[in-house]
Order: C-alpha cells, then sequence, then structure tokens
C-alpha cells in the first residue's frame, strides 16, 4: 500500500512541477540554458545524497530552512519525518524526478508546430485553454514516456526512506524495495526477500508492458 502511495504521489507532484517548469524555460528568455542546467541538478544528485541534504539542510526539526522559515512567521517547528514521513519522502522523490518530466515535456512543447499555437492566438484562446486544448493533446507520447520511466524507477526507491526515515515510524515508510531489504539483511530470511524481489521485478515488468502495449494501441488507432 505504502509503495503504491510513494509511486502515485510522487509521479503526479512531478508531473505537475514538471509541466509548469517545462512550460517556463520553453518560453524565450536570457539565461535559458543556464537555467534548464540549473533545473536538471536534482536529478543528476545521487537519490541517497539528495536524501541527505533534504533531511539535513530543509527539513531538520533544528536547523532546517523550512522550519526556520515557519520560526520566522510564527509557527512552531514541526518534525517532518516523524509527523509526516511518507509524505516528505514523496517530495523529496518528486523532487528528484521533476528534471526528468520537464525534459521529455520539453522536448515535447519544442516539436508542437507553431502555426498551431498562432492558430489559437488568433482565435483569441488564452494562454491556459491554448495548452489544455491544444497543447496538452499533442504531448500524450511524452507524458506516456514520463509515466513509464517515472513509475519503473520510483517504484524501486530505497535510499530516500534509507538515509531518512528507515521504514518508520512504525511501518509508515515501509516500502516494497525497503522491506526486501530488511528480511534479508536484518532479519536474515533470504527466501522471503527472495520471493518479495522476484515480485517487485514482475510489478515492474508488468507496469512497463501495460503502459507500452497503451502507447502502441493508440499509436496504431492513430495511424488507422
Amino acid at each position: 500500500g505504502h509503495t503504491l502511495e510513494l509511486v502515485a504521489g510522487a509521479m503526479i507532484l512531478a508531473l505537475v512541477a514538471g509541466t509548469i517548469l517545462a512550460l517556463l524555460l520553453n518560453r524565450p528568455m536570457w539565461g535559458r540554458s543556464v537555467l534548464r542546467g540549473i533545473a536538471t541538478v536534482p536529478f543528476l544528485v545521487t537519490p541517497s545524497v539528495m536524501a541527505l541534504i533534504w533531511k539535513n539542510l530543509f527539513l531538520s526539526p533544528s536547523s532546517g530552512m523550512i522550519n526556520w522559515l515557519l520560526h520566522f512567521i510564527g509557527i512552531p517547528a514541526v518534525p517532518w519525518f516523524s509527523a509526516f514521513p511518507l509524505q516528505s519522502i514523496i517530495f523529496i522523490v518528486a523532487w528528484e524526478w521533476t528534471p526528468f518530466v520537464m525534459l521529455v515535456i520539453l522536448a515535447g512543447l519544442q516539436s508542437v508546430p507553431g502555426e498551431v499555437l498562432e492558430a489559437a492566438k488568433v482565435d483569441g484562446a488564452n494562454a491556459i485553454t491554448t495548452f489544455w486544448r491544444v497543447v496538452f493533446p499533442l504531448l500524450r507520447k511524452p507524458y506516456q514516456i514520463a509515466i513509464l520511466f517515472g513509475t519503473i524507477f520510483i517504484f524501486q526507491t530505497f535510499g530516500e526512506i534509507y538515509v531518512t526515515t528507515s521504514g518508520g515510524p512504525g511501518l509508515t515508510t515501509n516500502t516494497l524495495p525497503y522491506y526486501t531489504y530488511r528480511a534479508a539483511l536484518s532479519s536474515f530470511q533470504i527466501g522471503q526477500a527472495a520471493t518479495l524481489g522476484v515480485i517487485g521485478v514482475v510489478v515492474a515488468i508488468l507496469a512497463a508492458r501495460g503502459m507500452l502495449r497503451l502507447m502502441t494501441e493508440r499509436t496504431a488507432s492513430e495511424r488507422g
């Protein structure tokens, strides 16, 4: 259950944030290439290192920047990894995957024909209407690619949980990969760990196969 919550929550946040970033960085502006490079950094940093940065620099109950800002406006400090453990993990994972989504959607945006956008502008469509009714349908394949790879890799999330919550408090962040690790190296239940590992591989394969089939069927229907 926690694994599905993690995958769904992180994927949705990454899709929303990645889309917003892609739209912003697709606009002509000074230093756009530099900003794009900076925006990809979270995806290039090792997940465990990124989780440690968030744990110690941003979400620490005593010295985290977010709690410092909350204290500045009169709100008590929040122990994020004990009060909102799964939500904190979801946020960190989404932060890591947002650049990937941004790059995929950005590539899709750059392939949208300019005359289509001009026609929408002539018809009086505002930015939101243009994106939702004109651009978004043309980005279906980039979104499918982002969801496919994001789902497979987020499902395997381990390092972020290991360095922040260790599966706790209780079992609130005990996902399938982390439970497999605990079964193998903490409880030495090698048989159970092997079974869980196989289940994880099967689920990832089924998810990939389902998405690829959906993409293939839609492509075939468009051609037909």
